[in-house]
């Protein structure tokens, strides 16, 4: 009875300490950070001007943090749109110029806009095509040292 007991004991304490250790193991999977994020963002949606209602002015605004341990050079941006959208752009360029540094944990505010042709959309017609950016592609530079 004693052997059974404390058998049973030593296999609690076994199961108990295989528990902390993958709890352990996620917890810290979850809590490792690196790479860049989008903290925030905003955006705004307007006729270009009074007199042409056919174009509208979509203005975004992305706050890019660098959660990486070095600096990391931002060349651009780019919003991938969705499909519903991408025949409506007439803006010659969507990639925005960004060329800084970004120093770790630092956050920048990168400032956008497409120009969208919505001749014969109503306001309604122009809001249900959102989402209107699906993700943002960063182009990056990195410079690896050779020293060991």
């Amino acid at each position: 009875m004693l052997k059974k007991l404390l058998l049973s004991f030593i296999l609690t304490i076994l199961v108990v300490f295989v528990l902390f250790i993958a709890y352990n193991s996620k917890k810290a999977e979850i809590e490792t950070k690196g790479g860049l994020k989008i903290q925030n963002w905003s955006s705004s949606l307007g006729s270009i001007n009074e007199t042409d209602l056919d174009k509208t002015i979509f203005s975004y605004s992305v706050y890019l943090t660098n959660q990486n341990e070095k600096s990391i050079f931002i060349r651009s941006i780019q919003p991938s749109v969705n499909e519903a959208v991408k025949y409506k752009i007439i803006s010659i360029e969507t990639v925005v110029s960004v060329n800084k540094d970004i120093k770790p944990n630092e956050t920048i505010q990168i400032n956008g806009e497409i120009i969208l042709d919505t001749k014969g959309l109503l306001k309604q017609d122009i809001v249900k095509l959102e989402p209107f950016i699906t993700d943002i592609k960063v182009s990056t530079e990195e410079t690896i040292s050779l020293k060991r």
